[in-house]
């Protein structure tokens, strides 16, 4: 992609109002109106699903070589946009208006990523147009010196909405207050009284903790100087140079990812929604960039950062194991997900209330990674610790699994006695391979081996590469294959590395909570019958031959592709509709169920006769009807409703109907809850409604509402594992195949 680099001259700053909260002090006035530089903030640190660290945002936005830059003159005749998307392909570029001040974007990485995502699907290039002032975002938009308005929220238009159209509303954002993880939480304004507050002058919360100041006797407002980058602030807050800081969450909750002494408390603002903006008349435009969005967008809104210990995650209500894909640890057949590791950790997650959510990693290095950055909250992967260096970060618990790593090689080749033997051996391991460490140390020591890192392949390939003589060793845990399917290609067991090793799951150090409560776990569980039999199900059948080692690039279902081209077509994540599809019907053509619901996509009478489908048995037209269905009901929830947001709205109501979730926003509204959110807000109005209660002296249910409730969050736990999953078997279908078969020895 290419990008060509427009700026254009600042001019006055515009008013605009922003509504704020006071927590703690109803007598507080509200402000009603702020300056508009709108995100005079500093570069995210978040590192976003695919983003590397050299894409931070001051990098992004820093324009050195004035070549590269093209003057736009404000006088400039007004450019109207007929057959506005035909226009854009033929100049093959989209013109992005955005704010920046100082080298400063005011966009998050997550953005940025989606918009370069969006001209990457359509085969555009990006045109970054930067104006200093919000206000002019929309002049130059007006103009048509832009074709699209980014990192604003959707106030920009204030008093121009006939003339702009906002995307889908795909956040939201607000202010809170950041502080060191080891001071008293400020969870009231009260609690800011007798504190220094920095802020930056330019931000519109500025005025706001102005007047808050003059309140809060003993509150210190500080400004942060202009020069001062967002990296350096939050290290000033993490030294102590600054007491607090005010931040942007939409640039910040995911940028705590690399500082594990800091945490974000008490929130100064309302959401703001964040979308993007195009004219009114660019209505193809329009169109597309919410398609895009519709299937985009959750896949990048899926790794939030939490290092709460276990009473916080029951709160939140899910457990994040963080594994590798493999057909021992985690991995998808026929739609179900498996794995020893998996079901072990859901066992645990099922005695304490919670649910699991899967985060996948590629090395033991990311999953460590992970679980510092908050990104999971343990990790399960058959590591023996005994290997691992110790870390004041990072705690294990009790032993849960025993194995003996063991040395691979050629029959044909010298015997190996000890270590010492591996000196001019060509060693292959992948860096998810849990003695990788250990071999690095070994080499580091002294030994004179060539240690070969094996990229993404598994131990099917790496043993196969041996049996070749590509490789001479590779190393496995005795679990990990049965040694009678060897010696068909000519290896053997060629010395025992060490005796059994402990494997145990890893933790953050300060999570004493989830700590005690896994041990307690092991200690119940370890040896029991149910657990033996999990055991054997992996390590003792069919899991130990080579042919079982790696992970299948499955499809999700039988229907995969029918479901991708009526997602595509209704604008959905085909992964979203797989998910429900499983949860409705278990991907059963033949399904009835107690309420007389048929078909892979679980029709009633009505609903069928509603979408125009006469026969549920009927596999592509029943996908067809229930992504239509799906559709109509997404439809009906407001565009200000952010995304999200709207889908498990559509998904609840397919599952408990459209005035079902009418009648629950409502009950949220009395419930003091946000009726535009599902989570934590409406679904609560859903549990109430569930309650029996008393009428004429008997017991009336109101509805089955707690089975919608548990019914989408099933759905976004498989939905989210589904997409990890997916990324996984990309990477697996681009990697060599072996079929060691052809290489056996007779």
């Amino acid at each position: 992609m290419r990008y060509d680099l427009v700026c254009i001259q600042s001019k006055k700053a515009n008013q605009m109002k922003m509504y704020l909260k006071s927590a703690g002090m109803s007598c507080f006035p509200i402000l009603s109106s702020f300056l508009a530089a709108l995100f005079f903030l500093f570069p995210n640190i978040m590192v976003a699903k695919g983003i590397e660290k050299e894409h931070f945002l001051d990098n992004f936005c820093h324009t050195p070589n004035a070549d590269k830059k093209r003057q736009i003159e404000n006088n400039k005749s007004v450019h109207h946009a007929p057959n506005d998307l035909e226009m854009i392909y033929e100049r093959g570029t989209l013109r992005v208006l955005l704010q920046k001040k100082n080298d400063v974007c005011a966009i998050s990485t997550i953005e940025k990523l989606l918009i370069e995502e969006f001209a990457n699907i359509h085969n555009l290039g990006l045109d970054w147009v930067y104006v200093e002032n919000n206000w002019e975002l929309v002049t130059e938009l007006m103009t048509g010196n832009g074709d699209i308005v980014i990192g604003q929220d959707q106030s920009l238009s204030t008093g121009v909405h006939s003339q702009i159209n906002y995307t889908h509303a795909w956040t939201s954002a607000n202010y809170k207050i950041l502080q060191r993880i080891d001071d008293i939480q400020i969870n009231r304004i009260q609690d800011l009284t007798g504190r220094h507050v920095a802020a930056y002058k330019a931000s519109p919360i500025w005025d706001y903790l102005v007047e808050l100041s003059k309140i809060q006797i003993g509150m210190i407002l500080e400004e942060i100087p202009r020069h001062v980058s967002y990296q350096k602030t939050i290290e000033r807050v993490k030294i102590g140079q600054y007491d607090l800081a005010v931040v942007d969450s939409l640039f910040l909750d995911q940028g705590l990812t690399s500082d594990h002494e800091l945490q974000t408390s008490l929130s100064l603002s309302d959401e703001r929604n964040m979308a993007w903006a195009v004219r009114s008349d660019a209505e193809e435009l329009h169109k597309i960039l919410n398609q895009y969005l519709n299937q985009q967008h959750l896949t990048h809104n899926i790794a939030s950062v939490y290092r709460s210990d276990l009473p916080e995650m029951k709160e939140r209500g899910f457990l994040r194991i963080i594994t590798n894909a493999n057909t021992r640890h985690y991995y998808l057949n026929d739609g179900n997900l498996n794995g020893f590791e998996y079901e072990l950790l859901s066992e645990f997650a099922a005695n304490n209330q919670l649910r699991v959510d899967v985060v996948i990693a590629h090395s033991q290095e990311e999953m460590f990674e992970l679980l510092l950055e908050g990104k999971g909250d343990v990790i399960a992967a058959s590591l023996p610790t005994n290997f691992l260096q110790q870390n004041d970060l990072v705690q294990y618990t009790k032993p849960y699994d025993y194995a003996s790593p063991v040395v691979i090689g050629r029959n044909t080749d010298d015997l190996i006695i000890d270590v010492r033997d591996f000196v001019g051996k060509r060693i292959s391991l992948s860096r998810d391979n849990p003695y990788w460490n250990y071999m690095s140390r070994l080499k580091k020591q002294g030994l004179n081996f060539e240690l070969i890192e094996a990229n993404i392949e598994n131990v099917e390939t790496i043993m196969l590469k041996v049996a070749l003589g590509i490789y001479d060793l590779t190393i496995v845990g005795n679990h990990q294959v049965r040694f009678n399917h060897m010696e068909g290609i000519g290896l053997s067991r060629k010395f025992v590395l060490s005796e059994p090793l402990a494997h145990r799951w890893v933790i953050r150090s300060k999570n004493d909570q989830l700590r005690n409560a896994l041990n307690s776990f092991i200690e119940s569980e370890y040896r029991s019958t149910k657990y033996n039999l999990l055991h054997a199900k992996y390590f003792k059948q069919t899991q130990g031959t080579l042919e079982a080692e790696s992970v299948k690039v499955n499809p999700l279902s039988p229907y995969d592709e029918v479901t991708k081209h009526y997602s595509e077509q209704y604008g959905f994540d085909w992964r979203l509709i797989t998910a429900l599809m499983f949860q409705e019907s278990r991907f059963n053509p033949n399904a009835n169920s107690y309420s007389g619901a048929k078909g892979v996509m679980q029709f009633t009478k009505a609903t069928a006769k509603l979408m125009g489908l006469s026969d549920t048995k009927n596999v592509e037209k029943s996908i067809d009807a229930g992504v239509r269905y799906l559709s109509h009901l997404r439809g009906k929830f407001d565009n200000s409703i952010l995304l999200h947001d709207r889908m498990w709205f559509a998904v609840a109501s397919y599952n408990s109907g459209y005035t079902r979730l009418k009648e629950a926003r409502k009950l949220a509204v009395e419930m003091g809850l946000d009726k535009d959110k599902w989570f934590q807000n409406v679904e609560l109005a859903m549990l109430l409604m569930a309650k029996p209660y008393k009428k004429n002296g008997k017991k009336i249910r109101n509805c089955r509402c707690g089975q919608t409730v548990v019914y989408v969050r099933e759905i976004r736990t498989r939905y989210f594992n589904y997409i990890r999953l997916t990324e996984t078997q990309q990477q697996l279908a681009i990697r060599p195949k072996f079929n060691w078969r052809k290489y056996q020895v007779n």
